[in-house]
């Protein structure tokens, strides 16, 4: 059965495809998508589908899926914003997975495809719209740990979300805590962008775009946190969006409201 065919009564009908994006191949030629992300994915009511990175037209994929998630992983190379390659700092780069994710993150701004960036996503999305990254955070911002790189371990801290954006309209708080694990940001907000959030440092933690239909890009990992209040929210809402957005869904309504997917 192909993938946009469903039995009649099935519940498939009503759940928006989401690519996945996942890391590169490992040491033994594995493509690995961290399950929080899936997990997430799965309990705001989509279905996840993984996005192995290599692939030569990445809009064909794009045409099966409702909504994209660009997630984390190793750093974007400086080349693809116009830096020195060669910083010491960065690491775990991959030139197939920076080609693949450009063009991915490229595709879906121009077609208005639902996008949610999350840490290096958000970087990704930076980047295409002409932005350029911090390549070590502890180089410009010493107040505030971002990342353990004793342990690798992810750490806590808090963020403030603006009034009056996307953002704090879906977390419904102007202060949240939130699961940070990266030593690289983005510098300043790329054009056609709005800031929706930062730390007490007042390094960027979220932006989103102005125009494009639904676009939100956060810089903390909210799949380690996606059963809490809020952090569900901003999943719930990309499917939604994901949703609305999908020709193969329009006019297809939710049959009972008690069906809504919810976080146990």
């Amino acid at each position: 059965m192909f993938l946009h065919e469903s039995q009649p009564g099935s519940a498939f009908p009503c759940q928006p495809l989401i690519g996945v994006t996942t890391r590169n191949r490992d040491g033994e030629g594995n493509f690995i998508a961290p399950g929080r992300y899936i997990d997430a994915i799965r309990a705001a009511g989509g279905i996840p589908i993984l996005f192995p990175p290599g692939e030569s037209e990445p809009q064909v994929l794009l045409s099966l899926v409702d909504g994209l998630l660009l997630t984390g992983g190793g750093d974007l190379c400086p080349s693809t914003y116009g830096e020195d390659p060669k910083h010491p700092q960065v690491r775990y780069v991959n030139l197939e997975r920076d080609r693949f994710e450009v063009a991915l993150a490229e595709a879906v701004m121009k077609q208005g495809i639902p996008v949610l960036g999350i840490c290096r996503g958000m970087q990704l999305l930076n980047v295409v719209s002409g932005g350029k990254l911090i390549p070590h955070v502890p180089d410009v911002y010493d107040e505030l740990d971002h990342f353990n790189p004793e342990d690798r371990r992810p750490i806590h801290h808090k963020v403030s979300i603006f009034p009056s954006t996307r953002l704090h309209q879906i977390m419904g708080a102007e202060e949240i805590s939130v699961v940070s694990w990266h030593h690289q940001a983005i510098c300043h907000v790329p054009a056609g962008w709005r800031l929706s959030a930062c730390s007490a440092d007042e390094l960027i933690e979220a932006i989103e775009h102005e125009t494009h239909p639904w676009a939100v890009a956060v810089q903390w990992h909210p799949e380690f946190t996606f059963e809490e209040a809020g952090h569900f929210q901003l999943f719930q809402e990309f499917v939604r969006a994901a949703r609305q957005f999908s020709p193969r869904l329009a006019g297809r309504g939710v049959a009972n409201p008690e069906q809504t997917p919810q976080v146990a």
